[in-house]
């Protein structure tokens, strides 16, 4: 009996002190949860906290994309075929190459 009630105290303590609120709602839906950055900000506006000023998901800067015109300047064979970038290129200015010869 004495363990069952020392087990039912310390249970009701835990949820007095604790920090779930069970009624209190907070809106989060401002954050996006598609991307990291989002989700970070999100789980802390779920614990009530504020986000990150600085966050290193939003730090990360993504390759953007080359462009993809071809110098005419340098002939076919001069791109690389062991990368497939290169190979990418080479293919591309030698069809280039074809449709300006028709």
């Amino acid at each position: 009996m004495n363990k069952l009630t020392f087990t039912i105290i310390l249970f009701s303590l835990t949820f007095i002190f604790s920090n779930i609120s069970f009624a209190e709602t907070k809106d989060c839906s401002q954050y996006s949860t598609k991307t990291f950055a989002g989700l970070n900000d999100y789980l802390r506006c779920k614990k009530g906290l504020k986000p990150l000023e600085k966050n290193i998901f939003k730090s990360l800067k993504w390759k953007k994309k080359q462009s993809a015109e071809l110098d005419p300047s340098i002939p076919c064979d001069e791109y690389s075929t062991k990368t497939m970038s290169g190979l990418a290129k080479k293919l591309k200015c030698k069809r280039n190459k074809k449709k300006n010869d028709n």
